[in-house]
This record gives structure tokens, C-alpha cells and sequence, in this order.
């Protein structure tokens, strides 16, 4: 027996020392690894952080841009309302007697001024006027006729202005155009 304790020392301090040697050996690929994982960690966590700014960011653009549009919209309609007060005004039964025709006419003059200041205002600008050449880009052409005071394609007659805001056409004016 007692030849077997001195190699039981020896068969522990061999797997003792084997167990130290692979110890050795996984403690840095653990190390490593534990980094790694600590760095994608991070990652993952300004991933998350960023997605959720960006999120933030869009409902945020979008609210502002709706508010924008509304309070764009509020201050369009406000310029308007001086020239609809006018419309009423001219129609109470006061102002439509017979006596009132001529003034009636003369406020209607008016509120059509006032209200082509406000288009003007807005940056609205009307087109179409007879002589001009036609252009189906801004004229719809209702009727044709044959007339030898205007040249050919020529719009003879507007029906209907039409409007444009800077370069965008609004409304084409509705024309009848000659020859």
C-alpha cells in the first residue's frame, strides 16, 4: 500500500497540472470571449438606442410637419374671411333694393378687388388673356372657331382665368381658341 500513495500524489499533481495547463490556456479564449460579448452588448445597445432616436426623430418630423400644414392652412383661410364679411354684407336685403343697385354693384367691385389682393397676397397670379398663343400646358381649349382677327391657335376668348403659385399651375384658364 504504501507504494500506491506515493503514486496517487503523483497521478494528482499530473492532473492537477494538466487542469492547470488547460486552465491556462481557456482562461484567455474565455477572456476573449467575455470581451466580445461585452462588446456586442454595447453594439446592441446603441443599435436599440439609435432605432429608437431615429423613431423618436420621424413621429417627431411628422407632427411638426402636420402642425405646419394646419397653421399654413389657418392662415390662408384668415385672409379670406374680410372678403366672405363683404359677401354677406352685400347680401342683406338692404343692399339688394332697388334704390341700392348701383352701390350694390359698386361693393361687388370691391369685394372683387379685395379679393383678388388676397390671391396676389398669396402669391397667386392669374394668366390668360385674349391674343395669347395657346398653350395646352395652361389652356384647356373648349370651343375652336374660325376668326381672321387672330392668328392661328390663338385663344380668342377666356371663359375661365386661369391661376398659378410661382411656376405650379393651379387652374389652366378654360379658352376658345381660333383657327
Amino acid at each position: 500500500m504504501s507504494k500506491k500513495q506515493p503514486a496517487q500524489p503523483d497521478a494528482f499533481s499530473s492532473e492537477t497540472a494538466a487542469e492547470q495547463s488547460a486552465a491556462e490556456t481557456v482562461d484567455p479564449i474565455v477572456a476573449e470571449m467575455d470581451a466580445i460579448a461585452d462588446e456586442l452588448a454595447q453594439a446592441k445597445e446603441q443599435w436599440l438606442r439609435l432605432a429608437a432616436e431615429y423613431d423618436n426623430f420621424r413621429k417627431r418630423s411628422q407632427r411638426e410637419r402636420e402642425e405646419s400644414y394646419g397653421a399654413a392652412k389657418a392662415d390662408t383661410l384668415k385672409s379670406f374671411l374680410p372678403v366672405l364679411d363683404n359677401f354677406e354684407r352685400a347680401l342683406l336685403p338692404a343692399a339688394l333694393s332697388e334704390e341700392g343697385a348701383s352701390e350694390f354693384r359698386k361693393g361687388m367691385e370691391m369685394i372683387h378687388n379685395q379679393l383678388l389682393g388676397v390671391m396676389a397676397a398669396q402669391g397667386a397670379e392669374p394668366f390668360g388673356e385674349s391674343g395669347e398663343p395657346f398653350d395646352p400646358a395652361f389652356h384647356m381649349a373648349m370651343l375652336h372657331e374660325e376668326n381672321d382677327a387672330f392668328g392661328e391657335n390663338t385663344v380668342a376668348e377666356i371663359f375661365q382665368r386661369g391661376w398659378r403659385l410661382g411656376d405650379r399651375v393651379i387652374r389652366v384658364a378654360t379658352v376658345k381658341v381660333a383657327n
